[in-house]
């Protein structure tokens, strides 16, 4: 299934959208732009999950504040390459995380359909803007009761906590006061 998805910052000027297409189960390829002044970014990304919904490529090409680009693969052993070489050290990474994007907050939660009072702690491969620097970070997921019959999450990071709204596919709608998904209007 096809579809556009389109997300508004609220803490600062900026906007993304991706365009999504699921596969079988899981999988899911995505390509997206993203403006964000917070930061300064402009930048292209283009992501492929397998049928578990784990990444296994992501193309990220930042055009502003100066270009740069970072090549992700991450492969069935649990291996990350970066721009085509090994990371030894990042193996224990299950996810990416890319700073100010609506779209990857979704791997984790489509994938673990974690249960009400359900709670993991992942360590992620966090992609800092517009430096596109890959860091690990550990960070919690826990299923709250639903908020206006759509499923919520807490999502907490060293030094962050915020509450997510998805739809029904895993997809952001609200991400408390940092983003909100824009209604589709037939934009599919």
């Amino acid at each position: 299934m096809k579809q556009t998805l389109f997300w508004q910052r609220l803490d600062s000027p900026g906007l993304e959208q991706v365009q999504i297409d699921t596969g079988a189960d899981l999988a899911l390829t995505a390509s997206g732009s993203l403006l964000h002044a917070g930061t300064g970014a402009s930048l292209r990304y283009r992501m492929q999950l397998d049928h578990h919904g784990r990444l296994s490529h992501a193309q990220i090409d930042v055009s502003a504040p100066e270009p740069r680009q970072l090549t992700l693969q991450h492969a069935e052993s649990g291996r990350w390459l970066v721009n085509g070489q090994p990371q030894p050290a990042w193996d224990a990474c299950q996810e990416l995380d890319l700073q100010a994007c609506g779209l990857t907050n979704a791997f984790p939660i489509r994938r673990l359909k974690l249960g009400v009072g359900d709670s993991v702690e992942l360590s992620m491969l966090f992609v800092r803007l517009p430096s596109l620097e890959p860091t690990i970070c550990p960070q919690r997921y826990t299923r709250l009761p639903d908020h206006d019959g759509m499923p919520c999450y807490r999502y907490e990071s060293p030094g962050f906590a915020a509450d997510i709204v998805v739809d029904e596919q895993g997809f952001t709608l609200h991400y408390s006061d940092f983003l909100q998904r824009l209604p589709q209007r037939g934009r599919d």
